[in-house]
């Protein structure tokens, strides 16, 4: 290890996120709660998480974490795990034995807000709005309110009792959920504004597969991914036989390729136009779809489906090479003269993408040519006032985390124009990026803890939920990798949870190297003639950054949790 410290940027003087909170869509405080974990306090790091998301266990298990692609931990070693730490909390304070409720928010608002659609983007909308004392109803046509977190992601990513466990607690806030009333036919958009609503936030998702156009892809057999995949979740396909081909490179087709496998598919392929590197998939999604036997037919596009007295028997493709890239930055995929060939197949999956059904929107509302709804882009209202649409009908098919996002801003620009606030003034407001760590040397090095899984030959007869996530010594030890390297003031102190308890050295276990003097937010560190870490209790905040940091784990702090800490301190 270096005795140098490493080299910092100026200390910030003003509010500033750290990395990972500037890259969550939603802006979690994920500094606080992953520090409130490092102590043991799972129940307050729930408590912040929800203060931001209404989903912390769906985003526990189905987010594909940008905040770990920003985390400066990669630096050193690997990210820290911030998506399991938030399942840990979730799964540990929030269970189906000790359920806990929500408090309902007293209404103090006359104005009415409609919401169509109960997937997370309008359900994060509604539960903000009710927060902010507004009533809220959201009008949903599926008999279960979820939309595609509900209906398109299978069980062994999401387990139906997670789901309405989160569901039940946005209810208990105060939220109405309708179900069974499909805007267009039970209820008109006119209609929603003749029962008196202020204001309605289209939050549809975008739920129906897309076409490929192709000869033969309405043989039996053939089916659409997004529908097979809500089929399969409603019990009404229970097998599927034979050799499957699943046509795409996104999250959905590695959803459809796992469940055909899981319904007793003997092989199933996944065919993609383009290289594994383009592949619009999680890899870590491709890489669980391949453990499990799903094969990757790469470079190679379906020309047409063949097949015996209406019933599919073969696919034909052509192999591509890859181009120049296209308007997506992906290289553009070009058909090899000749290259034609036959794969028999037994059933085809079409995953190509996903469109939503506008067909119950009024003329007057303008949408794309890609078939989603235009809006403001900072607002997300329409072009008529007071009807805003956000999610995956606005942006096309996206992750949860940026429809919760979008449901945020939603509920805060109705907010807005409820109480006659002039839109058009509104900007977002500026977040500034700001870490101190620039240079790791003097880091120690602590890889990233693993979660446990279910044995793979455990998985392909059911659907049991497949990661298993970490227990609480594992979250404990994780939560310790964090190098707080934002401003603790945005932390702890901002959630209200900072307990201000100042560190205690450990002599016999500093090496002077200085770390704790340059990650101190308040100048609080020093070091003695001797070169051993001081502080100066009279500045000292008892952020933990110092003790978070310290290599050689020199110094403690008193209002860390007991919970297996004498093992995690000998990792």
């Amino acid at each position: 290890m270096s005795s140098d410290p490493p080299s910092f940027s100026e200390k910030p003087e003003k509010k500033c996120f750290p990395p990972c909170r500037v890259a969550c869509p939603a802006k979690v405080n994920i500094q606080a709660y992953v520090s409130l974990i490092s102590q043991g306090r799972f129940k307050e790091a729930l408590e912040v998480i929800r203060r931001s998301i209404p989903f912390p266990a769906v985003c526990g298990r189905v987010c594909f974490s940008p905040c770990e692609d920003a985390c400066y931990r990669s630096n050193i070693d690997a990210p820290v795990s911030i998506r399991l730490l938030k399942r840990l909390v979730s799964d540990t304070e929030f269970t189906l034995e000790r359920e806990t409720r929500a408090e309902r928010v007293p209404k103090t608002h006359e104005e009415e807000v409609a919401v169509i659609g109960s997937g997370p983007a309008g359900l994060t909308a509604a539960y903000e709005l009710v927060k902010k004392g507004y009533p809220v109803t959201v009008f949903e046509s599926h008999p279960k309110p979820g939309g595609m977190l509900r209906y398109c992601i299978p069980r062994y990513r999401l387990p139906e009792e997670v789901l309405d466990a989160e569901i039940n607690y946005i209810v208990d806030s105060g939220v109405e959920i309708r179900t069974n009333t499909a805007i267009g036919k039970e209820l008109s958009f006119e209609e929603i504004w003749e029962k008196g609503y202020s204001a309605v936030f289209i939050a549809v998702g975008a739920m129906r597969s897309r076409f490929m156009g192709i000869e033969g892809e309405d043989s039996e057999g053939v089916f659409h991914a997004l529908e097979f995949l809500s089929d399969v979740r409603t019990g009404k396909r229970t097998r599927l036989n034979g050799r499957v081909a699943v046509i795409g490179g996104g999250n959905v087709a590695i959803d459809a390729a796992r469940t055909a496998l899981r319904l007793g598919s003997s092989e199933v392929a996944i065919i993609y136009r383009r290289s594994r590197e383009e592949m619009p998939a999680h890899p870590k999604e491709v890489e669980e779809a391949e453990l499990e036997g799903v094969k990757l037919k790469l470079l190679s596009n379906p020309t047409r489906i063949h097949g015996d007295s209406g019933r599919v028997e073969a696919i034909e493709c052509i192999k591509m090479r890859l181009g120049e890239p296209d308007e997506t930055g992906r290289r553009r995929p070009i058909p090899i003269g000749g290259s034609e060939h036959i794969m028999p197949i037994d059933a085809v999956i079409i995953a190509i993408g996903e469109t939503p059904d506008l067909s119950f929107l009024p003329g007057e509302i303008e949408v794309s040519r890609r078939n989603i709804i235009e809006v403001d882009p900072i607002t997300l209202q329409t072009n008529i006032p007071g009807v805003f649409a956000g999610g995956d009908v606005v942006t096309g098919p996206a992750s949860v985390i940026d429809a919760i996002a979008a449901g945020k801003r939603v509920a805060s620009a109705i907010d807005m124009h409820l109480q006659g606030a002039d839109l058009s003034t509104w900007r977002e407001k500026e977040i500034e990026e700001k870490t101190w760590a620039t240079e790791w040397e003097a880091i120690e090095k602590r890889p990233s803890q693993r979660p446990s899984f279910l044995p793979l030959e455990k998985r392909l007869d059911n659907f049991n939920e497949v990661e298993l996530g970490f227990d609480k010594v594992t979250g404990i030890t994780e939560a310790y990798r964090c190098l707080h390297c934002g401003p603790c003031s945005e932390c702890l102190v901002e959630e209200g949870f900072c307990e201000a308890d100042c560190p205690e050295i450990d002599e016999s276990l500093c090496t002077g190297c200085g770390v704790c003097v340059t990650v101190c937010p308040y100048n609080a560190m020093s070091k003695d003639e001797r070169g051993v870490a001081r502080v100066d209790e009279e500045v000292c905040k008892g952020c933990g950054t110092c003790a978070a940091s310290c290599p050689e784990r020199a110094i403690k702090m008193g209002n860390l949790s007991d919970i297996g800490l004498v093992e995690i301190l000998a990792r």
